[in-house]
């Protein structure tokens, strides 16, 4: 009888089980080709599991019973795979007459291969194969959730550091050294580690050779001439003062008229409709206003032969001013529209007001408390003979309040500096700019608390071009660069405050730091940044390297508590997805660092540094996106090396030679 039964057992109760591994094994199939599609759309393992469980679930296999993992395929070396095992048990009743087993396991797994996307050279490669390949220390991590870590070297990841990315590539004689098993997979599985050697993704890139060709342009680029002082007749002295007989009289030998306001202390020139008006020094007494040709013509010209100094209350009418010798301001000074040329410095306090109009100034413009401000217009300044509040001798040196109308035209061959006070350059987006260096080779520079806002430069015509270093070198203060298809800087970019960067290319020939002296996040353009650009790319040739603190020996650096930049790189166009171009040429070495507190940084873009080393460490840290999973981090360096600071990247820009499949197989 025994027998009999156990027959019976085997012939139904473990030919059923059978039937139902086969039916498992089915499910089992399904849902890991279900679920490595799903992983090749986006890499989410989250969305893997989800949709390889719910396969099983609409086949009749309860969600409790499937266990789903991204695993390295067991067919091609390099490769993940889904794996799906699914568990179920049948009740046995039959089969007790022989054992006290009361159920029979049915177990079944699937392995579907995902392709071999995830070893193309991804967001985080070290290209040298004789430096030191990708370096952690310090707690520091890499997360490329959806991208490789390559090394053409070594990869080293200690206990208290970790790397989790869906592929790392090595190309050491030993494998990665991790003691603690710090390299995983995303979400924990098991990580697809490669021997293999990465070629450079952007080698031979057409956008990035287009870029760097640029700076031949750059560094041919030339100051703009100073304009030469007016050539003005003498002519005859007037003395606006206190007694009318005198005055009357100079103003009679001009062929012009003088009325005197007894109420309110107010002389009036007036000089009809003549061509040309001849004065020699022209004196204001104290407490005196003056409306000087108020009524006059368009057309007529007014020479100045001496020095002019106003006060109280003074207004001239439109025309032509020739101004051999000094303007300097004082009280509420009024200029309306017309074509000015200054011979000499030209210094403004009090307020001070110019229609619109064209300006020549041949030794610059001083400004000195106060307000001061212009319609647009063309401005062509020339470098002062007196130094700017230790910065040397410039075209402007604000030390208030001065602002230009736009869209206006800039040419300023001996730069600016705004020391502490408000400068704003133009309105509307069609403004030009040309800026040369002061005498100390700075061509703009920034002091302690300053405000500056330069309005855009997109028009057909416009252009942005400085030659001499950019010094922003003022904690606290706001620089607002002004949008441009090209930014054209023969010199370094230095930055110590609030950096607001227009879009569009930034070909800078030299380097660009940011608080290697300190600085950081101030108040700018209505909120508080450190320094922040959209749809910008940075083309850094290293001619130059920063010599300052923790920036010394850098082409690029964040350093000095900058945390908080966003870089974001153009989505489309001649740079798309390119956020930092570093020297090209092998030898170059120049890197780039972020250091010294410089946290958060989101830079959206490919960073690229062929022939340097990418170098992060105190306390800093940088990723593409806090908000924007379309955003990614591509860095790209001789080595990588990250001490106590954390990166995070997806790949931007694949090889132009890359052609691995994304087909989805049944391996196992």
């Amino acid at each position: 009888m025994p027998v009999l039964i156990g027959m019976a057992a085997l012939v139904t109760e473990y030919g059923a089980g059978l039937v139902e591994r086969a039916d498992n094994q089915r499910v089992a199939d399904l849902s890991a080709y279900a679920g490595a599609l799903a992983y090749n759309v986006n890499k989410s393992t989250d969305q893997m599991t989800a949709t390889a469980v719910s396969v099983a679930v609409l086949n009749g296999v309860p969600a409790a019973n499937v266990q789903v993992g991204l695993v390295a395929s067991p067919k091609t070396t390099g490769v993940n795979a889904v794996s799906v095992s699914i568990n179920t048990y049948r009740t046995l009743f039959l089969a007790r007459v022989l054992n006290d087993r009361q159920q029979l396991q049915i177990y079944a797994n699937s392995v579907a291969e995902v392709g071999a996307q995830a070893q193309t050279p991804g967001c985080m490669l070290a290209l040298d194969g004789t430096q030191t390949g990708v370096t952690l220390s310090g707690g520091a991590s890499i997360s490329a959730p959806k991208c490789t870590v390559s090394s053409n070297n070594t990869v080293t990841v200690p206990c208290g550091t970790s790397i989790s990315a869906i592929g790392v590539n090595y190309n050491s004689a030993a494998a990665p050294s991790q003691p603690c098993n710090g390299i995983t997979g995303p979400g924990g599985a098991a990580a697809v580690i490669t021997k293999k050697s990465t070629p450079d993704p952007l080698a031979g890139n057409a956008a990035v050779a287009a870029a760097v060709a640029r700076f031949a342009a750059v560094a041919a680029l030339s100051t703009t001439v100073a304009p030469t002082a007016p050539s003005t007749p003498n002519g005859n002295n007037i003395d606006f003062g206190w007694n009318t007989g005198p005055t009357q009289g100079q103003a009679n030998a001009l062929g012009c008229t003088a009325s005197w306001a007894s109420s309110s202390s107010t002389w009036t020139l007036d000089c009809g409709n003549k061509t040309t008006v001849n004065l020699g020094t022209v004196t204001i007494g104290g407490g005196i206003n003056l409306n000087f040709a108020t009524s006059g013509a368009a057309t007529t010209v007014y020479n100045f032969a001496g020095d002019l100094t106003t006060s109280a209350t003074t207004n001239f009418g439109p025309g032509t001013y020739n101004f051999a010798k000094t303007l300097t301001t004082a009280g509420t000074t009024t200029f309306g529209a017309g074509t000015y040329n200054f011979g000499k410095q030209v210094t403004t306090t009090g307020t001070t007001t110019f229609g619109a109009g064209t300006f020549k100034f041949a030794k610059g413009l001083t400004t000195g408390y106060g307000t001061t401000t212009f319609g647009a217009g063309t401005f062509k300044i020339g470098m002062s003979d007196t130094a700017c509040s230790g910065s040397g001798q410039v075209s402007i040196c604000n030390n208030a309040t001065l602002t230009f109308g736009g869209p206006s035209i800039f040419e300023l061959p001996g730069g600016y500096t705004n020391t502490s006070g408000s400068l704003t350059f133009g309105s509307g987006t069609t403004n030009s700019y040309k800026i040369g260096p002061g005498s100390n080779g700075d061509a703009i520079t920034l002091g302690g608390g300053s405000q500056t806002i330069m309005a855009d430069a997109t028009g057909a015509s416009s252009v942005f071009q400085v030659v001499g270093n950019v010094n922003g070198g003022g904690g606290g203060s706001c620089f607002v660069v002004p949008a441009a298809a090209q930014h054209d800087i023969e010199g370094n970019f230095i930055g110590s405050g609030a950096i607001l960067l227009g879009a569009g290319v930034y070909t800078v020939d030299g380097y660009f730091a940011l608080g290697g002296n300190g600085g950081g996040s101030a108040n700018c353009n209505g909120s508080t940044i450190s320094v922040s650009g959209a749809n910008v790319t940075l083309v850094l040739s290293g001619k130059a390297k920063s010599s300052s603190g923790s920036c010394n020996g850098y082409v690029f650096c964040v350093a000095a508590g900058y945390s908080n930049i966003v870089l974001t790189a153009p989505q489309s166009g001649a740079t798309a997805k390119l956020a930092v171009i570093g020297p090209t040429g092998s030898s170059n070495t120049g890197g780039a660092t972020f250091a010294e507190g410089g946290a958060n940084a989101q830079i959206s873009g490919a960073f690229y540094f062929p022939y340097g080393p990418i170098i992060m460490n105190g306390g800093s840290s940088v990723l593409g996106s806090k908000t924007d999973t379309t955003k990614c981090l591509q860095m790209i360096g001789s080595r990588i090396t990250l001490s106590g600071g954390t990166a995070a990247g997806s790949e931007c820009i694949a090889a132009s030679s890359t052609s691995a499949s994304s087909k989805v197989s049944l391996v196992q």
